[in-house]
């Protein structure tokens, strides 16, 4: 205890006592005012900062990326609001690529902007800049340092590498998770500081909505353990790992959850086909891949330059590459285990990144990449963390001044904010963002098929031929560029060339529903009706929600006089989909064609 002096004038003339009384605590509420301002005026600038960034989405349009099939043209997003596109969103194994709370977060965007894509995007900034003051919010809270959670919150909210996933309308899944998963943190910090069974059915609560919103949030769990380690400081790594079981038992709750919605998802994603089998990728292919991906994302992190939305899958990788990135990797989590102790902030900071990043990193391969910008909106704390607390550390070891600092920080913040704002302005069309795409890789096949739908939806045809036979060159297994460029070419009348595109597109993904439905409609405009019939059935099957291939089949059955099979397939139709004027004018005149019909 300090040693209390008093003043002779204040203890004249008063009896000695055993027990002197302490003098009235100072009032600490100027003080917990300006705490408070100070906070204030960082979330200012920090939301400031990230929105000076990001203004430019305002008059972005949706890009040729999952936009138009997520929102633009999906029927249970563009028409809002309804309790059939509620029920689609909690139950079609589709929605599992985006969660069921990301697909209403959509929807209400229809609901109250309708399709004007600048509208969309200002709804995904402004859960961005919500993520950036929650992360200074929650990091100060837990650390009381506001300067180093500032930092750490800048940097998140106008490093490059996030630019992806604010500026992507489709990518609403990353901020709307994040939204939940920090709130979930600052929920387990509220739970620690005053332990009850509300609190902590308040963490289970967002937690779930995390999982809702994308399943990548079921490593969170994890990275409360790591927050029990630093800065809670809950367990002490030199009084024994043991120490540590009450913790882990403390979140069996959110582990099976998460187990729970992972499970469900894999599965769902294997129904529509988006998981690839290990015969496509050898096993130690993916995890050749993961080493070198993490290292790679580490780099861009430093360095981030030709960031693009498709990084082409590494067929071939050098022995002494994979032997570099395996070795780096296990040389830092080495480090991060020694340094538990001394550097609490290092271990948090690396786990964190190597944890949040296992459900993304491509042992289980969902899509044709091998990494992706947008994967790293939550593991890039981590590395923040450690690059903030860690320079921190440097300069109070070496004495030196708060402004030398803040004479860092400043200039490394506005370089990133400066790179951040190039990338986004790629992100302003579809045109923009491929053609910076192939100038950061020509080889890019992805790019120039993306590009060539971009040219497709802008008119210009024959650019969108030119994009998609270059990709093919590049890689030919593209089923959905041949079934495009297919496309294309019956529209200009070269329908045999066309043909030959729609069999190569089958042959390299023999259940694809739309180019069986595309060369259905080929067949029967050439009057081969039965053959259009067997195309028309097999995109059905492949697709039982194929609303134009039953339209199309009901069209071919009543042109060969079959009205008994046109009808019911009519009745399916608007059963799914009431508002299909043309299901509806098609079914009345059929069946007004059948009472006419002698019997």
């Amino acid at each position: 205890m300090a040693e209390v002096c008093w003043s002779p004038a204040l203890t004249k003339g008063r009896p000695k006592s055993k027990h002197v009384a302490r003098q009235p605590a100072v009032s600490t509420r100027p003080a917990s005012r300006a705490r408070a301002n100070a906070i204030a005026i960082a979330g200012i600038v920090l939301a400031l900062s990230t929105i000076v960034v990001f203004a430019p989405v305002r008059h972005f349009d949706f890009v040729t990326y999952d936009d138009f099939d997520f929102v633009v043209e999906n029927p249970h997003v563009n028409t809002g609001l309804t309790l059939a596109n509620l029920s689609w969103a909690f139950a079609h194994p589709y929605s599992a690529t985006g969660g069921p709370l990301t697909w209403l977060s959509h929807m209400l965007d229809v609901q109250l902007f309708g399709l004007h894509a600048g509208s969309h995007h200002l709804m995904s900034l402004a859960i961005h800049v919500c993520n950036a003051l929650l992360l200074l919010l929650v990091l100060t809270a837990m650390t009381g340092a506001l300067g180093r959670s500032l930092c750490v919150a800048t940097l998140f909210a106008v490093h490059p590498l996030h630019v992806e996933s604010v500026a992507w309308v489709a990518e609403r899944k990353d901020v709307l998770s994040t939204l939940f998963w920090l709130l979930t943190t600052g929920a387990y910090l509220a739970y620690v500081r005053g332990m009850n069974a509300w609190r902590y059915f308040g963490v289970i609560a967002l937690f779930t909505m995390g999982l809702m919103s994308k399943v990548m949030v079921a490593t969170l769990p994890v990275t409360l353990l790591l927050l029990d380690l630093w800065p809670l400081r809950r367990w002490d790594p030199d009084k024994g790992w043991r120490l540590a079981a009450p913790l882990v038992r403390e979140k069996i709750p959110l582990f099976a959850l998460a187990a729970v919605a992972t499970l469900l998802t894999f599965a769902a994603q294997q129904r529509i086909g988006a998981v690839a089998d290990f015969g496509t990728l050898p096993l130690g292919v993916r995890v050749s891949n993961a080493a070198v991906s993490y290292i790679a994302y580490i780099g861009k992190f430093f360095w981030p330059v030709n960031l693009v939305p498709f990084y082409p899958y590494r067929e071939s990788l050098s022995p002494y590459v994979v032997l570099t990135a395996f070795g780096t990797v296990a040389a830092l989590t080495a480090a991060a285990v020694i340094f538990a102790r001394r550097m609490p902030w290092m271990t948090v900071g690396w786990f964190w990144y190597l944890g949040t990043l296992v459900p993304v990193i491509g042992i289980v391969q969902i899509g044709g990449h091998a990494m992706a910008d947008r994967f790293t909106y939550v593991p890039l704390i981590g590395l923040f963390i450690m690059l903030v607390w860690g320079g921190y550390s440097l300069l109070a070891h070496e004495g030196t001044a708060l402004k030398t600092a803040a004479c860092v920080a400043i200039p490394m913040t506005a370089a990133c904010m400066l790179a951040a704002r190039a990338q986004v302005l790629h992100w302003q069309n579809g045109i923009t963002l491929w053609e910076h795409a192939i100038g950061a890789d020509p080889a890019n096949a992805r790019a120039h098929a993306n590009l060539g739908v971009s040219f497709d939806r802008d008119g210009r045809r024959d650019e969108a031929v030119r994009q998609y036979r270059r990709a093919l060159v590049l890689d030919a297994n593209l089923a959905d560029t041949q079934n495009n460029l297919a496309l294309a070419l019956a529209r200009d009348g070269r329908r045999s060339e066309a043909l030959h595109h729609y069999q190569e597109a089958l042959r390299v993904r023999p259940g694809y529903a739309n180019a069986h439905t595309n060369l259905a409609n080929l067949l029967d405009e050439e009057g081969r009706t039965e053959e259009a019939i067997a195309h028309y059935r097999e995109a059905i099957r492949s697709d039982p929600e194929n609303s134009l291939a039953r339209l199309n089949l009901a069209v071919a059955f009543a042109r060969a006089g079959q009205l008994e099979h046109a009808i019911p397939l009519l009745e399916h139709v608007l059963e799914h989909d009431p508002t299909s004027a043309s299901a509806r004018r098609l079914l009345d005149q059929m069946q007004r064609e059948r009472r006419q019909k002698p019997q």
